[in-house]
């Protein structure tokens, strides 16, 4: 699987998946940017991901609002894995570099913004009754299924 960036909508129809395909991936306002946001609390090129055969990183090109990785203001250049969530002005991103399976980009349950890493073995299996139950949930008829965690 190839690297690629996941903005979540208001529900899972407006998921947007945005590969990288090269091994610089530049995110920015500008017209050369590989990831254009036009919106003004973007700079016209705020960050680079550079995708490696050993590792992926972000790097902070000098905007003026800020790269967030994690919540943590990115101050040089940082490691990112699978799973990291990327902030620039409004819109944040879950990295999935394909290097453990896939990310389940659904959205439901509690925080509707949570993401699951799910190795390839459990990809395609549907949870079983006990899975599907939430915490605290009530068995028996009437029970409406949870999502699984």
């Amino acid at each position: 699987m190839k690297p690629r960036l996941i903005e979540h909508g208001p529900d899972d129809a407006h998921t947007r998946e945005i590969p990288i395909k090269d091994a610089e991936f530049l995110i920015g306002r500008g017209a050369d940017c590989d990831l254009r946001l036009p919106v003004g609390d973007i700079s016209r090129h705020h960050c680079i991901i550079r995708v490696g055969p050993d590792e992926a990183t972000i790097t902070d090109l000098g905007s003026s609002n800020g790269t967030y990785l994690n919540g943590q203001l990115v101050r040089s250049q940082s490691v990112v894995r699978t799973g990291d969530v990327v902030r620039v002005g409004d819109c944040q991103f879950v990295i999935d570099l394909g290097d453990q399976g896939s990310i389940d980009v659904t959205l439901g349950g509690a925080d509707p913004r949570a993401i699951t890493i799910l190795s390839p073995a459990r990809k395609k299996r549907p949870p079983t009754k006990e899975q599907g139950r939430s915490p605290g949930e009530a068995s028996g008829p009437g029970g409406s299924g949870g999502v699984s965690r």
